[in-house]
């Protein structure tokens, strides 16, 4: 029996076309800047579309721990390979920074942790592979922010794996 190969054209609209999926082991991750870079380079993530009018839905999802400051953290999801912001284009509504989330992090202690989810999306445009990776950045001042694990090393504390994920969605 021959395996018929599906054509995307074959999909009706909405459809999940593929879903590319980065959960490695990166190891505890930390940044401390007042301006937008790269927290990681092992948390990019490569897809090669398709279709060239897909929706490209990119998704970051990871443990973070603020150190208990009282400072914003945040972020951005970034087109390496066009070496581009993802769908932040829009008014920032005066002078308010553009970005996909924004995390604030005072509980008890040192250790506190919550898990974020940044997201953004945009057209495929070409069936070109394409990497995307993660900014992030502190409001103001000098702070670490902690993604993956917390500042202390013990077993009362925890480390979660990043998922990041890319869902290629028929338009």
């Amino acid at each position: 029996m021959a395996l018929t190969q599906l054509r995307v054209g074959a999909f009706p609209t909405n459809s999940v076309l593929q879903t590319v999926i980065n959960n490695d082991d990166v190891s505890g991750k930390s940044f401390n800047t007042t301006t937008f870079a790269e927290i990681a380079t092992d948390m990019r993530i490569t897809i090669t579309p398709l279709s060239s009018s897909s929706l490209l839905l990119i998704r970051y999802q990871f443990l973070i721990g603020g150190g208990n400051s009282t400072l914003l953290r945040h972020f951005k999801i970034r087109n390496v390979t066009a070496s581009a912001d993802v769908d932040l284009g829009h008014d920032a509504k005066g002078s308010r920074t553009n970005m996909h989330g924004s995390h604030r992090n005072q509980d008890a202690d040192d250790n506190d942790v919550d898990m974020i989810t940044i997201e953004a999306k945009e057209v495929s445009s070409s069936t070109n592979a394409r990497t995307y990776t993660l900014f992030g950045k502190i409001e103001s001042s000098s702070d670490d922010t902690y993604l993956n694990h917390t500042t202390t090393d013990t077993a009362a504390v925890g480390y979660a794996k990043p998922m990041i994920t890319i869902q290629e969605i028929k338009q």
